[in-house]
């Protein structure tokens, strides 16, 4: 029978699955453009001082190298936008005022995950912001599979949180 590692291998192990899954989940080809995307072009995003590392305007999606998933991602925006870009900002397009940001279908996506999990619904608002973003995903990229995540657009995830606010976020983690 095979030793366990030493607790300092399963930590460095553990850093370079950490690491992998934080580059899987990147839009942008390099930081530099990372940090260029965080510059809010739509005029929707939150204050610069209340974003997260990671966190990116909708509207440098469509002007900067993008990875995988950010192509995926502008992909399905310019496939699903009802009136073709033509809004400063991708929240402002009815895609997302008549069909994502509408409380029964964002519910409808958060009670069918919770019947498919059996994970009960506690939280309403949690509940409906959750519902949102993964109808946003399946709106615009389709199932990316379990466990396979994406950095929403700043823009898009601050109107769920207005529409549907908490006293605590965790963040995307």
């Amino acid at each position: 029978m095979e030793d366990f590692p030493s607790l300092e291998d399963a930590l460095a192990a553990m850093g370079k699955m950490q690491l992998r899954e934080k580059r899987e989940q990147q839009v942008f080809q390099s930081t530099v453009d990372q940090e260029e995307a965080i510059t809010c072009l739509c005029q929707c995003c939150p204050p610069r001082h209340s974003q997260e590392e990671g966190d990116y305007c909708c509207a440098s999606l469509f002007s900067l190298p993008l990875l995988k998933k950010g192509i995926l991602l502008r992909d399905g925006l310019i496939a699903k936008l009802k009136e073709g870009g033509s809004h400063s900002c991708i929240t402002e397009d009815p895609l997302f005022k008549d069909c994502i940001l509408k409380e029964e279908i964002a519910l409808t996506s958060a009670e069918t995950f919770s019947m498919l999990s059996g994970e009960p619904i506690t939280d309403q608002n949690k509940a409906l912001r959750y519902g949102a973003y993964r109808h946003f995903v399946a709106k615009t990229i389709g199932h990316l599979g379990k466990g396979v995540r994406i950095r929403l657009p700043s823009c898009f995830v601050h109107t769920v949180r207005e529409k549907w606010p908490s006293a605590n976020y965790t963040g995307f983690s």
